[in-house]
């Protein structure tokens, strides 16, 4: 039986959302300009550079595999799937499983573009097909492959199997429009789920369950196209057979979720790596037990003084947050005669800033006090009053029960 390792304390580093376009596909102009302003906080520039980066990290590390859980690309150019792959070759030349898996973003995404001065250029698709072709190092090491998706199965080692859904909803071969946002695993995916985890309990592995669309809701306001279709069935399944780790991205908020009531399965979402503080997950293995720990991502001592010279402000770092506020500052200026004065709106963009970034980084685990704090500051009296739609979307910022940065799971026997 193919396994990765031999080494029964393995780790996996989890990284989701990439959303990479590749440099070929833009430049600076005016057509670039209008889809970044519409990117809601990711970089769109910079991230060969920084993944690069990762890369180097990765490579000195070692650690068993790196798992991508969908949204590889940021708009379904085939290009640029081809550069994430070229990227992260150094990986499987060490000896480090590269496995990713689609998100809605990826397949037969009908926005798949190249921005040339005001010109948007419509560019390469990718399939199903064309996807298991640049992927091939994922699918190389499939212990079983599903015939009606793009999923597949790894083993690790002796005591762990890796499941790789495929949770999207592709439209037509070749799509005039843009991705399906919403997810669901079919039937037929939902059987070949089904012998896998049959399998793996006549083998005694424990499983690790990947897919890009979420298992459980992690915000009570925004889940609708996060939380897969048919996520009641996926749970009953999971109950059945005791899956107990369910990784997943999408929502780009990383957070923590469950055991539920009727699901024994705890969900780590994980954040996007285009924007925020560029998280990623390390999953360390013992035969029994699981840890989850979320690290941010430091690109600057992994890049060349030549790379650094690139970056727009004094690190990358401080580059992704003015990034990311900028989006927040657009969000209110388009009520921007609901504030009283000038500072009224200072405050509500604070308030939003800080909030949005605690929760966009896993930082939204509150104490009561925190809570209390927030709802007598004048950021929040202010924004609620003048926009009091707003009081159950900043509720939900706050209503964070479980600790979005670590978890450790001790497997059943």
């Amino acid at each position: 039986m193919q396994e990765l390792t031999s080494d029964r304390q393995a780790s996996v580093w989890l990284l989701s959302d990439t959303h990479l376009i590749a440099d070929s596909l833009h430049d600076d102009g005016s057509a670039f300009q209008r889809m970044k302003d519409t990117s809601a906080g990711k970089d769109l520039v910079y991230q060969e550079l920084a993944l690069k980066a990762f890369v180097r990290k990765v490579v000195a590390a070692k650690p068993t595999a790196v798992v991508i859980t969908g949204d590889l690309t940021f708009n379904g150019a085939k290009a640029s799937a081809e550069k994430l792959a070229e990227i992260f070759k150094p990986l499987t030349d060490q000896q480090i499983a590269f496995l990713v898996l689609p998100g809605n973003h990826d397949i037969y995404d009908g926005w798949a573009r190249k921005f040339s001065g005001a010109t948007e250029i419509r560019v390469d698709e990718i399939s199903q097909e064309a996807w298991k072709e640049i992927f091939a190092d994922s699918y190389q090491v499939a212990y079983h492959q599903d015939s009606s998706s793009l999923a597949y199965s790894v083993n690790l080692n002796q005591d762990y199997r890796l499941i790789m859904a495929d949770s999207n909803i592709y439209g037509d071969r070749y799509s005039l429009t843009h991705p399906i946002t919403n997810g669901r695993i079919p039937s037929a995916e939902l059987a070949w789920i089904e012998n896998e985890l049959k399998d793996a309990q006549r083998q005694q592995k424990h499983v690790l369950f990947f897919m890009h669309h979420n298992l459980y809701q992690h915000n009570d306001v925004v889940h609708g196209g996060y939380v897969l279709d048919n996520a009641e069935e996926v749970q009953a399944l999971f109950k059945k057979y005791q899956v107990q780790a369910v990784f997943s991205g999408h929502i780009h908020a990383p957070n923590i979720t469950g055991p539920e009531k009727n699901c024994p399965s705890v969900e780590v979402a994980s954040s996007c790596f285009a924007m925020t503080d560029q998280g990623y997950g390390v999953i360390s293995l013992t035969p029994s037990e699981l840890t989850y720990q979320h690290y941010s991502f430091d690109a600057m001592p992994c890049l060349t003084d030549e790379e650094k010279e690139k970056i727009p402000a004094a690190d990358f770092r401080t580059y992704l947050r003015a990034v990311f506020n900028e989006s927040n500052e657009k969000m209110l200026a388009k009520s921007v005669n609901r504030f009283a004065t000038p500072h009224d709106l200072q405050l509500a963009q604070q308030l939003i800033n800080r909030l949005h970034w605690n929760f966009f980084t896993g930082h939204s685990f509150y104490s009561a006090e925190q809570k209390a704090e927030f709802f007598h500051s004048p950021g929040y009296q202010v924004l609620t009053t003048a926009m009091p739609e707003l009081k159950n979307y900043l509720q939900s910022l706050l209503d964070v029960d479980q600790d979005s940065q670590q978890v450790k799971i001790q497997f059943n026997d």
